[in-house]
């Protein structure tokens, strides 16, 4: 009797599925317009019983009608991370050569869907953009 509340105790922790969390990125004012800009986080998730820190970065570029579009920088192949080529205006994936336009679309190499668009505010004129880990 004693064997299943201590095993959930012990085991539940590892099942807990992923949540997420509002990252805040700092001021609007401070994105180039008509560009993306590189934007990096880091914050400390706990996953099962250990506390990781969780890195990585996102896309982001002010839109003509002041809304924020913020792409991850997740490749949709493979999951390595895409890089803007301002001279091409395309996302590049250096892994095996895919590329997304300025849109997310994929329109060459292994891609088959778009690169994920993250939801986002603005709170307080900073950007606040919600992440899943």
């Amino acid at each position: 009797m004693t064997a299943v509340p201590l095993a959930s105790y012990v085991v539940a922790p590892s099942l807990k599925k992923g949540t997420g969390k509002w990252v805040d990125f700092g001021e609007v004012k401070d994105l180039e317009p008509d560009t993306f800009s590189m934007l990096s986080y880091e914050f400390m998730v706990k996953d099962g019983w250990l506390v990781l820190p969780q890195r990585g970065f996102v896309w982001a570029r002010p839109d003509t009608d002041n809304r924020i579009k913020v792409f991850s920088s997740t490749c949709t192949h493979l999951a390595c991370n895409v890089i803007w080529q301002e001279e091409s205006r395309t996302f590049e994936c250096p892994c095996h050569s895919g590329r997304f336009d300025s849109g997310g679309n994929p329109i060459s190499g292994p891609p088959d869907r778009p690169l994920t668009i993250l939801e986002n505010k603005i709170d307080a004129e900073n950007l606040l953009v919600f992440l899943s880990f």
